[in-house]
């Protein structure tokens, strides 16, 4: 994700931050100094510091049992609004997705109750029974931050925890695009309540309801896009007349060809074995550094994915965005058959729409 930084890894999970995360906690810090003091201003920064350590934990939850799935999971980001588990798939079984989902939640009730029993056992004269984010005690405000954000989690308000539940529970009946339109219909309907009781109450309650209303609308189009190519399979849509190059050949050579066809990325193949792809964009970078004297086999990308031509137009995407590329090696039995391209995906989406409506 843009704009976020690196600051480790839980369990071979790469951790990231945003980088308006850390301009919030600045701010949160900031105010409370101004109004409160230095100690007030400590305080908040730790309070706030620790509550999103507890979203991080609460996306723990969702990447591990994502990981005992199977799944990859490309980093957990922290953004001002929470934290995002970046998975390359969700699960199409409605169990193992309740599951997945259900897992974050169940977190945060966890550590409220450890938080609570230690609290108890360490100072018996906490007191517990007040809802409050300001009693004067981080373990009763971290408790009572940690039950509410279980509790907001689980409304079934798609594109949210609740609302994915409600999706797995909806798709052991309905077809999963079907499942995922009721489901965001749910949490649009819960996206206005929030931005209108926001307009009187609490104008945050206002940029989550804009958050889950676009969320619902966006993953709508991905089920819909989803669903469309499980429908299509990759030999029908790779690109088979296209020409090669070789990895000894002069960037220059590269730059007529390419003004002699439509073609903007050229596999490169060594004595007939498929070694990388030269991409338009690796060319231009090229020339615009002044590196003519360049060959392909120094600037070609070598690292693809291989699709095969027997997948789904699905499974290639879902391969594809993972890692990060919009063009990809079709190959069967170490032979290339073809390339596919993002672009190509998508228009297949919106020819086989139209056909069908």
């Amino acid at each position: 994700m843009r704009w976020s930084i690196p600051v480790g890894k839980l369990f071979g999970i790469p951790i990231r931050v945003h980088l308006t995360f850390l301009i919030l906690l600045a701010f949160i810090w900031y105010v409370e100094t101004s109004v409160s003091g230095p100690t007030a201003g400590l305080r908040s920064l730790v309070f706030w510091t620790l509550i999103f350590l507890c979203v991080l934990l609460h996306e723990l939850g969702h990447s591990l049992v994502a990981k005992s799935y199977g799944l990859t999971i490309a980093s957990i980001v922290l953004l001002p609004i929470g934290g995002v588990s970046q998975i390359t798939e969700i699960p199409r079984d409605p169990i193992k997705e309740v599951g997945m989902t259900i897992a974050g939640p169940i977190v945060n009730f966890v550590i409220a109750g450890v938080l609570l029993f230690l609290g108890k056992l360490a100072a018996p004269s906490l007191q517990f029974s007040e809802i409050s984010l300001q009693s004067g005690s981080i373990v009763v405000d971290l408790f009572w931050a940690n039950v509410m954000l279980g509790l907001f989690n689980i409304i079934p308000a798609y594109p949210m925890d609740g609302g994915r539940i409600l999706r797995g529970f909806i798709a052991m009946r309905k077809e999963y695009a079907e499942a995922t339109r009721l489901a965001a219909d749910v949490g649009k309907m819960f996206a206005i309540g929030f931005i209108i009781i926001g307009l009187f109450y609490n104008w945050w309650l206002i940029l989550i309801g804009i958050f889950i209303f676009s969320g619902a609308n966006s993953e709508v189009e991905a089920a819909l896009l989803s669903s469309t190519l499980e429908k299509i399979q990759v030999s029908d849509l790779m690109i088979t007349d296209f020409k090669t190059i070789s990895p000894d050949e002069p960037l220059t050579a590269i730059v007529d060809k390419s003004l002699h066809t439509f073609q903007n990325d050229f596999p490169v193949l060594d004595d007939g074995k498929f070694v990388g792809i030269l991409l338009r964009s690796s060319v231009i970078e090229s020339l615009h550094n002044h590196m003519h004297e360049k060959r392909v086999g120094e600037i070609a990308r070598k690292n693809f994915p291989v699709i095969s031509p027997d997948q789904t137009a699905a499974e290639a995407l879902s391969t594809m965005r993972a890692a990060n590329v919009t063009v990809a090696p079709v190959e069967q039995d170490g032979a290339l058959h073809g390339i596919i391209t993002i672009e190509k995906l998508l228009e297949a989406s919106d020819v086989f729409n139209e056909k069908t409506k």
